[in-house]
């Protein structure tokens, strides 16, 4: 992947929130990564994969929800949580429609040649 193709991800994570964290962004990604599972990603395999602990990985996810974080008026409506069904404590993250035109998005300037 060129430089090129980076700067124009990093915009438009920019374009998003231009203040957005680095760990934010990444969250977002392992999220999309885990898209097509049944319940998506728990906040725990995501603080697992991006070496942070769950309450920071907790408030990553409230920053790309619909709520935002306690610093913001709004979030970015990129994921929403849910219950697992089958064990109700373990909170799920799955991308939103918006969320996924974002990844889809992202997608397009990774392939584009």
């Amino acid at each position: 992947m060129s430089i090129r193709k980076v700067s124009k991800i990093l915009e438009e994570f920019r374009k998003l929130d231009p203040e957005m964290p680095m760990q934010t962004a990444l969250s977002l990604i392992s999220v999309s990564m885990y898209q097509d599972n049944t319940n998506g990603l728990s906040i725990k395999e995501l603080s697992q994969m991006l070496g942070v602990s769950t309450a920071a990985a907790s408030r990553n996810i409230s920053k790309l929800s619909k709520v935002g974080a306690k610093n913001q008026r709004n979030g970015l409506n990129l994921v929403e949580t849910t219950e697992d069904p089958n064990y109700r404590v373990r909170k799920c993250v799955r991308l939103t429609p918006h969320g996924e035109r974002i990844i889809k998005a992202l997608k397009e300037i990774v392939d584009d040649n």
